[in-house]
């Protein structure tokens, strides 16, 4: 592992490496093949060198690629109420956007 970063996106942090891709919170208005820019670094790596936020990077982005716009897996949802005979089921598949990681510090 000689490069990565951590980010905050969406109350979330994430350990992002060049390369890879990731699954984020649905963005609207991201488009097949537009850029997306994390700007809230809180950790970069490079080699040896390591560079800390408090809380975060000033003037720092890392560009990520959207690939796609994906759903996440179903989950049931149930709801009853006891002793009533109420029963009631609905599905649920959350919407992701799939991006690329391209780290560059700047």
């Amino acid at each position: 592992m000689k490069e990565f970063a951590i980010v905050a996106n969406s109350g979330k942090q994430f350990l992002l490496k060049p390369g890879e891709w990731y699954d984020i919170d649905y963005l609207k208005q991201g488009k097949i093949g537009d850029y997306y820019f994390f700007q809230k670094i809180l950790l970069f790596k490079k080699e040896k060198n390591i560079q800390l936020g408090k809380p975060f990077l000033g003037k720092s982005e890392i560009s990520a690629k959207i690939l796609e716009q994906v759903k996440g897996r179903k989950i049931t949802v149930l709801k009853t109420k006891p002793k009533k005979k109420y029963t009631r089921t609905r599905g649920h598949r959350q919407k992701y956007t799939r991006v690329k990681i391209d780290i560059k510090n700047d």
